[in-house]
This record gives C-alpha cells, structure tokens and sequence, in this order.
C-alpha cells in the first residue's frame, strides 16, 4: 500500500473534520495509506504571506522539511494549504538565497529543506497517484438520477504553472469523478470563479455576494448538490446559505468528493461522517444504489 503523509492545516481538524475522516477511509479504500503527520504548524497563507515573505518561506518550507525527514509527500486538502506549499516550495527551489536562510533556521532543530518532498493535492492523488481506472472499479453502490455541480477553488488550480493541478480554465477532474460514480455533472455560468471565501475576514458582505451569485447560479443550472475540493470553499458555500436572505430559500447541499465517492464505495455514513455537514445531505446520497 502507498503511504502519503497528511497536513490538516488550521481549518480541517476545526471546521470540517469529516473531510478529512473521509479523505482517510476513501484512500485507504484505493490502497493509499494516510499518516499523520507531527509537531507541524501554520502554512503561513494569507495573513503571514501578506506580511512576510521570509516568514511565509520558513513556516512552509519547515512543513516541508518535516516531510522530507519522512521520506515522503504531502497530502495537503485545505486549497490554500496546498497552494501556499507548492508556491513556497517553487520559490524556494528557484532561490538558492530563501532556500540558505531556511536552513539557517531550520538547523536549530537539525532540519533540513532539499526539495525533496512533493506536495499533493487530493485531485491529484486520485486522479493520478490512483487513476480513474481504480477509482470505478472500486465504485459498488453507483449513482442514479442525481445532477451535480463541481466546485474546484482558486487555489487548487491556479497558478497551474505552480500548483499544476487540472486546467484552471476547464477544470474536470471532480466532474470526472462525479461520472464515473453514476452521478450527472452539470454545467454552470461562473464554475470557475472564486466562492468569496478569501475576501470573507476584510468584507462580509461582498464575500456572501459572491457566495450566493455561485449558489444561484448553480440551483438555475438543475444541480441537486455541490461537490468540492477545498475545506474553506465547501464551509463558504455552505455558510452564505445560511443568512438573513435565505431564510425562506431552499438549501441546496454541499459535499465533499470524497463524501460523495465514499458513499458509492460502500463505506458507511457514519464513517464519512456525513452525519456532521450543516446541510443534509440525504438529496444526494439516497441516489446511491443499495
């Protein structure tokens, strides 16, 4: 079995724990090993990343370090985690300046950054470290008459000369998915652009714009779900249905892709944990066949 190592990051273990519960089970299940990963801290996204550039290099890069000190990848699920190590990792194997003054730091706890470790997004280690051809034969309880829309996140697509994960522009990876599991991929105005979540700390307002521009858009495209691939991008779509506006509107549920591959794999609900999303989920997994 393949062994991969697992960052959380600060939001999944929080906010959205069974992602990660399901990330584990759905890999395992495709003969990928999940292994916690120790004594590791903050990427440094956003807030450090807007202050320090040193700074962001060195809480990504010792995050990396770590990995390499394992002798293995990263499986990063949070979108923003995953970018901010790839990026940190592209910027500190071109630097030769960054990658002296990391290690200078990183000695103080015998640590060292090669380069060496390479970091995963979970589309990528389903869609190549496993393969789709794995991942339907593992497909036992298919789908019927559901109609779904992908969601990707910014930051697990783009900069794609970077993070190189599926084409930012056309993404297909988790519409892929969501067909071979049985379900209908639906297309839909705005599929590629930002949920709101990043702008939500600074702008609240605008950010539950944009959150709900994509919902609407989406419910007027016939999707009975959303299915993600980022933690902040699935807890944003989620929240902006929740507020004052809304009310009186239908919720239109949002679920991870591994919950959704789960459920067709047979793995139990509980699991999954799919008793923990804040919107049922029932619409989508009572179209998984029995």
């Amino acid at each position: 079995m393949k062994e991969i190592l697992l960052y959380r990051g600060c939001t999944t273990p929080v906010r959205l724990p069974a992602y990660e519960a399901a990330t584990i089970a759905v890999l395992k299940k495709l003969g990928v090993s999940v292994l916690e990963m120790n004594d590791v801290n903050c990427c440094g996204a956003q807030y450090i990343e807007s202050l320090s550039r040193s700074a962001y290099a060195a809480m990504s890069g010792r995050i990396l370090a770590l990995a390499e000190e394992e002798g293995k990848d990263i499986l990063a699920l949070c979108g923003a985690c995953s970018g901010s190590l790839k990026i940190n990792k592209h910027y500190l194997d071109n630097n030769e300046a960054a990658r002296r003054e990391l290690n200078d730091i990183l000695a103080e706890e015998g640590l060292r950054y090669s380069g060496k470790a390479r970091v995963r997004h979970l589309l990528q280690v389903l869609s190549e470290d496993i393969g789709y051809s794995e991942i339907e034969r593992a497909i036992v309880r298919p789908y019927e008459g559901i109609k779904l829309a992908a969601h990707y996140g910014c930051h697990v697509t783009r900069p794609y000369d970077i993070v190189g994960v599926d084409d930012p522009e056309n993404p297909t990876i988790i519409d892929r998915i969501v067909e071979l599991a049985g379900g209908e991929a639906v297309d839909y105005a705005g599929k590629t652009r930002c949920c709101g979540g990043p702008i939500l700390a600074m702008d609240p307002s605008t950010a539950a714009k944009i959150g709900l521009e994509k919902i609407h858009n989406i419910a007027a495209a016939g999707a009975q779900g959303i299915v993600t691939a980022c933690v902040f991008c699935d807890i944003q779509l989620t929240q902006v249905q929740f507020g004052e506006s809304q009310e009186s509107v239908a919720k239109i549920p949002v679920i991870p892709v591994v919950q959704y591959l789960g459920v067709a794999m047979g793995i139990s609900e509980d699991v999954l944990g799919l008793q923990m999303n804040k919107i049922s989920p029932h619409a989508i997994i009572s179209a998984g066949g029995r």
